[in-house]
Order: structure tokens, then C-alpha cells, then sequence
């Protein structure tokens, strides 16, 4: 299903226990599994907490709509969004995989939280980002994934922190980029990071300063090649 290529995957690093997407306090987030809705009839309630109760429904899914799970550590009640980006709760029961999520570089692609990370993580990777700092990745294709820093994305200002792209180890085409390391490697694919060479952020908000800083400086090191074991990106 190619639009999913291109849906958002907000980072918001939820809570400090339930990993998640579109709100909450910590770092943002919204990268999911895709599941389709399938009730036998009326509709599967969004629930603004994991309980069954008519004060929390605050929104309503039908058959073939689409949930993307971001937590699904509770035995009920699954955290994720919607395709119009509403968060909530739903009954996991009325659930079933979506055969078109993701593939490549972003298959099985989610968000989990530990107490100072929120780890993006893949069938092929996990990348470590912190858990205070907004930011989203999208996924472009099955060989690309777009990083960009909420704050100043969302204040025009661009907000891209890194791209990164998988490449057969026959090729070499990253080499025309002017600033790019291989993050890690896989028996097949060479995984490259590669980092913006113009401003993208407000130079003169000392919060934008500093924290899309603290993400550049965090990918760069995402470094085969480092001796200094603080590579945050891991091939399975």
C-alpha cells in the first residue's frame, strides 16, 4: 500500500512508560504497525484511557479503517492513532495486521521508551534518540527514512536532522553526499546516515538551538567505523 510509504510517524516520546504518539509529555512520536478495523458491526471506540467506559470514547473506527499501534504492551487496550492523527486506546480484540504496512527499511517499524531513550526500532535496526526531544521520522520509501525535529519543522524552518537510506553492498551512490558515515551494516545492505549541510532551525530560538544540536550530535555518531562503542544505531 504505497501511501503508507509517506505517513508521518510523529515521535512523541509518551509518558514515561507507554511509548507512544501524539501527545503526552517527552518526545513525541508517532511510528506505528498498521492494523485494519474489523467489527461485525457498529464501530470500534478510541478511548482517551485504556478502560471500558462511555466517558473516555472520544472517537469512532469502522470496519477497513486504518490504527497504528504504537503500544501494545497493555493485554486489552492498544495505544496508537488514527489516519486523521487522533490518539488513543482501542480494543486489540478488533484488530487484524494490515498486509500493506511497511516493507524494507521500515518493516515492522515502532516506537518504545525506555526511562531516558525512545528507540525507533525496525526488523533490521534500532536507533536510540532522546526521550525529552520532539521529533518525527517519515518514511519515504522502502529504502528511506526522513528524520525531522518537531519544533522547528513546524516553525518552518525545515527541522531535518538526518536521513537514512539502506543500500545493496554493491553500490555506492552515497558517496556524492557531502556529509554522510554507514551507520551499520547488515549480511546485505549498508545502512547510511546521511546529515544536512544547511541551517535547519531558528538560529536566533535558543531552544531550537540547542535542541536540534543535541539530535545532530547524537546521529553523528552513527559511525561504523568509531572506536568509542556510543554508536546509537544497532542492525539486528
Amino acid at each position: 500500500m504505497k501511501k503508507m510509504y509517506r505517513h508521518l510517524i510523529t515521535i512523541i516520546a509518551i509518558f514515561a512508560m507507554v511509548m507512544g504518539a501524539s501527545s503526552i509529555a517527552g518526545a513525541d512520536q508517532k511510528a506505528a504497525t498498521a492494523y485494519k478495523v474489523k467489527v461485525d458491526s457498529g464501530y470500534l471506540a478510541l478511548r482517551s484511557k485504556p478502560a471500558y467506559d462511555s466517558s473516555n470514547e472520544i472517537g469512532q473506527l469502522y470496519t477497513g479503517d486504518t490504527f497504528y499501534v504504537m503500544d501494545d504492551g497493555d493485554s486489552q487496550y492498544w495505544y496508537g492513532y488514527t489516519e486523521d492523527q487522533k490518539a488513543g486506546y482501542v480494543n486489540k480484540d478488533y484488530l487484524v495486521a494490515d498486509t500493506g504496512s511497511a516493507t524494507g527499511i521500515a518493516a515492522g517499524i515502532k516506537v518504545r521508551n525506555t526511562s531516558s531513550d525512545s528507540i525507533l526500532e525496525t526488523d533490521v535496526f534500532e536507533l536510540y534518540l532522546p526521550l525529552d526531544i520532539k521529533w518525527e521520522c517519515e518514511i519515504v520509501n522502502e529504502n528511506t527514512l526522513n528524520f525531522f525535529y518537531n519544533r522547528a519543522k513546524d516553525a518552518g524552518y525545515g527541522g531535518k536532522f538526518l536521513t537514512l537510506k539502506s543500500y545493496d553492498w554493491s553500490a555506492n551512490d552515497y558517496s556524492d553526499f557531502p556529509d554522510w558515515k554507514i551507520a551499520g551494516l547488515s549480511n546485505d545492505k549498508k545502512y547510511v546516515a546521511v546529515f544536512p549541510t544547511d541551517l535547519q532551525y531558528d538560529a536566533t530560538d535558543s531552544v531550537q538551538k540547542d535542541e536540534y544540536s543535541r539530535l545532530l550530535s547524537i546521529v553523528k555518531r552513527m559511525d561504523t567505523e568509531s572506536r568509542s562503542g556510543d554508536n546509537p544505531f544497532h542492525v539486528k
